[in-house]
């Protein structure tokens, strides 16, 4: 593997682990508006990387 598809693939990896503790936390933290802003803006970090990953797979390759 190329030291590029690596990177996309750690990418893809890593974007979708903050996105699905981000969104795990959100919804496991309800009681504290402070909190489910940290874990809303730490789950929208994930699917930016995410989306940003997957759109340079499809659109240049791997």
């Amino acid at each position: 593997m190329e030291e590029k598809e690596t990177l996309t693939v750690a990418a893809i990896v890593l974007g979708a682990i903050i996105l699905a503790g981000g969104r795990y936390f959100l919804v496991n933290g309800k009681a504290d508006a402070e909190e489910r802003r940290i874990y809303l803006v730490t789950a929208l970090v994930g699917a930016v990387i995410l989306a940003a990953a997957v759109i340079k797979a499809f659109v240049w390759g791997f």
